[in-house]
């Protein structure tokens, strides 16, 4: 059957600019997050943060599109893509905010210049805007679906776009994961006291929450073989109704899903060589996920955990998390968390702490967002 092999990627996250940057960066462990001021009536709240490196939070009207195309254009370069096989391709874009960054840029230009114009965000919004731009900037004619499943959005655009190659409805496919930041994000969470200031510790004893991320990714995937030997070799997606925004605290959803993603590839959690964990560092989702991951297997395989590195990208997060296990697996190691839940605490988990060697062969990812969308990947590089 034919699969997504992996074939050209980009990526910028609070690491750097592009791929070899980003995993340049890892071996030194997750840096420490900033602090942006976000408007709140009369004052101003301060929200821990890690942004886009090398782009500062200025002209944020435009500051979206300067942050997307050159990804885009980095994973395009890197697959080798024809502009005839490109035209043909399909487009599969994830992103939880989309581009609201830019709606409230053009109404606080809007209310500047008229105190009276109080236009809703609406004016501006469109759920596939972003997609139908991409599709003309680099002259994409293939489908586009524009998929906004909370935390799990571009992961599951991976999944649908796998599923195409696989029945032979298209040969190629682009998936975008985007997340820039807005102060709609940034205050909800803020209200709901999930953001931690010094840091995420998932799984942690010293757990407190979430930091605001920023990230963009992009990938190329094809049905035969590029220069990367990843590919999605299964994956799963469910929902819970457990609650809007956790998870059955029993692991059971946890569980089911990653079992299911498992059995559509083929494979047994003795086959997993390192498992990507969620780690939202929230109370609940993570006793959710120790619990589920523990159901699963007697004794987890090495454990990761990569929004201490970049935030929590929402959208975004099912790429750019995904495109760093591959780039440091690719290197032939699995990523240190110095520090950070570096013993088996209350949940039960311990985070790999050194800069580890791995060979080739299976690994699971994981992704748990609002709303109750859950969703595993299985990825193989041997």
């Amino acid at each position: 059957m034919r699969q997504a092999w992996f074939l050209g990627a980009g990526l910028h996250t609070t690491l750097g600019r592009g791929l070899p940057a980003n995993l340049a960066a890892l071996p030194a462990g997750p840096p420490s997050p900033g602090f942006t001021e976000v408007p709140l009536g009369e004052g101003v709240e301060r929200t821990p943060t890690m942004l886009l490196a090398d782009l500062p939070l200025e002209d944020t009207q435009t500051r979206l599109w300067r942050a997307l195309e050159p990804v885009v254009e980095e994973a395009i370069a890197a697959s080798g893509l024809t502009p005839a096989e490109l035209e043909r391709a399909g487009l599969f874009f994830g992103s939880s905010s989309l581009d609201i960054s830019v709606s409230e840029a053009v109404y606080a230009r809007d209310l500047a210049n008229d105190r009276e114009a109080a236009k809703p965000l609406m004016d501006h919004v469109a759920m596939g805007g972003v997609a139908d731009a991409l599709r003309r900037r680099f002259g994409i004619r293939g489908p586009d679906f524009t998929v906004n499943t909370a935390c799990t959005s571009s992961a599951n655009a991976l999944i649908y776009a796998d599923a195409m190659i696989a029945e032979g409805l298209i040969d190629h496919a682009l998936i975008v994961g985007l997340e820039i930041f807005n102060v709609i994000t940034a205050l909800g969470f803020q209200s709901l006291a999930l953001l931690a200031p010094n840091g995420m510790r998932p799984f942690d004893a010293a757990r407190a929450g979430l930091v605001l991320g920023e990230g963009v990714a992009a990938l190329v995937v094809g049905p035969s073989p590029g220069a990367s030997r990843f590919r999605l070799v299964g994956g799963a997606n469910l929902c819970d109704t457990h609650a809007v925004s956790a998870a059955n605290p029993d692991g059971s959803t946890v569980a089911a899903v990653m079992r299911q993603a498992m059995a559509s590839a083929g494979l047994g959690a003795a086959d997993i060589l390192a498992v990507k964990a969620h780690g939202t560092a929230s109370l609940l989702n993570d006793e959710a996920e120790a619990a589920g991951i523990q159901q699963v297997f007697d004794s987890p395989p090495p454990l990761l955990a990569m929004k201490p590195f970049i935030g929590h990208t929402f959208g975004a997060c099912g790429l750019a998390e995904m495109l760093l296990v591959c780039a440091a697996a690719e290197s032939g190691h699995l990523p240190p968390h110095p520090g950070i839940s570096a013993t088996p605490g209350e949940l039960g988990l311990a985070l790999n702490q050194t800069w580890a060697p791995v060979g080739r062969g299976a690994f699971l990812l994981n992704y748990f967002g609002f709303g109750g969308n859950n969703t595993s990947l299985v990825l193989a590089n041997d």
